[in-house]
């Protein structure tokens, strides 16, 4: 009785090789890691993709007329459907956002269709400036698709504040619901009547 590697032909062993590698890198990988935007159309993926690092650009280089160009009519228009946030108004609101209110980087894991018809959570890690550090989080950008183009409504950040690798599990889910619903802070009071 031989004891040893069972001999393999020279195709079966290069088989082995390849499905060997496949497990290796579903569990370095977690699913849709090639595709954090999988549950969208794939016509307007890139699409997207431009979109969103131009959103966490504008934030991360305070350029809030630019960022205007990117957010949603829920951040714009009014409970009448009126505009009432202009771009002058909206750039004015945001001056005094406070660093812990912006995005300087996000890299997407994965998506989720929202509750809203055309909305997609996407969550992924980001950081964000806190003084002189920049805070790792686990982080959700509320996606929609309106007038034909990718727009961003709000996005928030898991409390508490959790290591983004718990990302790669497929079950996770913030222990509080993330706040996507509804206009950014800044410019609340400017669509709805805030009293103090």
């Amino acid at each position: 009785m031989k004891i040893g590697i069972t001999y393999y032909s020279k195709y079966g062993s290069r088989c082995v090789l390849a499905l060997f590698v496949l497990l290796c890198a579903g569990a370095v990988y977690p699913q849709g890691a090639s595709s954090p935007l999988a549950p969208m159309a794939a016509s307007r993926r890139a699409l997207l993709k431009t979109r969103l690092f131009s959103y966490t650009e504008a934030y991360r280089n305070k350029d809030w007329a630019a960022l205007y160009d990117l957010v949603s009519d829920q951040n714009k228009i009014g409970p009448n459907q009126k505009l009432k946030v202009t771009k002058r108004i909206f750039v004015r609101d945001m001056q005094g956002t406070y660093d812990p209110q912006r995005l300087i980087k996000f890299t997407p894991v994965r998506t989720e269709p929202s509750d809203l018809p055309g909305a997609y959570d996407i969550y992924g890690c980001a950081k964000i400036p806190y003084g002189n550090e920049k805070l790792e989080r686990i982080v959700a950008v509320r996606a929609v698709w309106e007038h034909e183009n990718w727009f961003f409504e709000n996005w928030d950040h898991a409390e508490p504040p959790e290591d983004c690798s718990h990302l790669s599990d497929p079950a996770w889910k913030p222990r509080f619901p993330l706040k996507l619903d509804g206009p950014m802070l800044q410019v609340t009071c400017e669509l709805y009547t805030c009293t103090l």
